[in-house]
């Protein structure tokens, strides 16, 4: 692509589609890059009569050399007649306090701080001083990490921010125009010494890599701004038709893995992404939606793939489903058979026991999550107990012990859900396990409309929906 030449870059309105008078705060770092950018966004506000403020953030990393910094963007303001915002910040405690890394905690404080100035100043537009060689070099960054074609669609020029949009205008002009236009409109500037350091990956990508391929290859920064647009269209289309398709996948019970399954995969994982995105806040990683994809193959029925955040995804009857991991804080202590309602696991699980007759009507329990013992059976009084599900156990059932970890698996029920079935036992060991089964013998009243009497003894997981 033709690299723009700064009097045809439009006006930050224009790229974000809004009024002309819509105020526009930048991010000011004192760096060539937004003193250019000053300059040129004091021409346009004189022009298309929009208010113009400055933001600048002393992240307390470079000490004096970040307080000279504070100094000089203050004094450009006042020249230029700009509002300028300040935040002080101690982003190296911040980061060890947060456990994240520097770059990362410094990004947060900056855009956390361009967000409450644009809600409470009612300013509408962010502008950023992002060029082509930014671009370039997040492209690498991003292939090299294994992104996908979201990912690969490089920085965006206008996006959503905060109550507004952020734009980027500079981001089809090189890093060496920047320099050209400082120096032919003789405009002073400042330079962040970290800039050099090659410990951050990005700058080293800047100082080795981008200098090599400008010596192979004519304009690679334009070059990547061609391939970053493409992408962005064509990631653009296969989004609309992933929507689409979960639109139509989604129940209120889970997501019909049928329907996805038949798609084509950059739809498909797309869709799930989507899916993942609504239901837990987390963007999931490739190696999770490939473990999400695996779930959508029939033999895989009870089977669960684990995602961020400690969610869970379980492959149920032809379902797909997101459920929250629980982790149980205390082993279930072993405790009797008593009548009324029991919460265990924080609340997680209802255990429920009452008396029945043939008019007492069960709802929302499914037939394997409940038994009915028959009124006056010995069993009853035969020292019932509750305990947790313990490694070797076994059920004695069509004449022969079977390991509850197999019914289990029959009944498509995961380990997930395995830990929250509490297992009623007498003296003899395993009476019942809820979604496996009952012992042989067990005098069950198989359908209470038979009008006897009995126990209703019924186990719900309040925590899968």
């Amino acid at each position: 692509m033709k690299e723009e030449c700064f009097n045809t870059i439009p006006a930050p309105w224009r790229l974000a589609g809004v009024a002309p008078q819509t105020p526009v705060l930048l991010a000011f770092s004192g760096g060539a890059d937004s003193r250019a950018l000053l300059h040129l966004l004091a021409e346009l506000a004189k022009k298309d009569g929009f208010p113009l403020y400055a933001a600048h953030v002393n992240h307390g990393i470079r000490g004096s050399e970040a307080d000279r910094d504070q100094v000089f963007c203050t004094r450009m303001s006042q020249e230029y007649g700009v509002r300028l915002f300040v935040c002080t910040a101690d982003v190296p405690a911040l980061a060890k306090q947060s456990g994240k890394g520097l770059e990362e905690t410094a990004r947060e404080v900056r855009y956390r701080f361009f967000a409450e100035l644009m809600e409470r100043e009612s300013i509408g537009l962010l502008v950023t001083a992002h060029h082509a060689d930014d671009n370039l070099e997040t492209l690498l960054f991003r292939l090299c990490r294994g992104s996908g074609t979201k990912g690969l669609c490089g920085i965006s020029r206008v996006r959503p921010f905060a109550t507004g949009y952020l734009v980027r205008p500079l981001l089809s002009v090189s890093r060496k125009s920047i320099l050209a236009y400082c120096e032919k409109n003789r405009l002073e500037f400042v330079t962040d010494s970290t800039n050099s350091d090659t410990a951050y990956t990005r700058n080293r990508l800047r100082a080795e890599v981008v200098p090599i391929l400008s010596e192979l290859f004519e304009n690679p920064q334009g070059k990547a701004t061609d391939a970053a647009i493409a992408l962005s269209e064509d990631e653009a289309y296969l989004s609309e038709l992933a929507d689409r398709l979960l639109h139509e996948s989604e129940t209120e019970a889970g997501l019909l893995c049928e329907k996805l399954s038949g798609e084509p995969s950059p739809i498909r994982v797309r869709a799930l992404m989507r899916w993942v995105e609504k239901h837990t806040g987390y963007c999931p990683e490739r190696v999770h939606l490939t473990a999400l994809d695996s779930l959508l193959n029939p033999e895989t029925n009870g089977a669960e793939a684990a995602l961020t955040g400690d969610f869970v995804a379980l492959r149920e009857r032809g379902l797909l489903r997101l459920v929250k991991r629980v982790r149980t804080k205390t082993a279930l202590t072993p405790f009797p058979l008593q009548l009324g309602e029991t919460l265990l696991f924080d609340g997680r699980v209802r255990v429920r026991v009452e008396q029945i007759d043939g008019q007492t009507k069960i709802h929302n329990l499914s037939t394997e999550s409940y038994i009915i013992l028959k009124k006056n059976s010995a069993i009853i009084n035969n020292s019932l107990h509750w305990r947790k599900k313990c490694d070797g156990d076994t059920l004695f059932s069509g004449g022969m012990h079977k390991k509850l970890r197999k019914l289990y698996g029959k009944a498509e029920i995961p380990p997930h859900r395995r830990e929250l079935l509490p297992i009623l036992c007498d003296s003899e060991g395993i009476v019942w396990a809820p979604f496996a089964g009952a012992r042989d013998g067990v005098p069950i009243q198989k359908k209470i409309a038979d009008g006897a009497d009995g126990i209703l003894i019924a186990v719900e997981l309040l925590s899968i929906k």
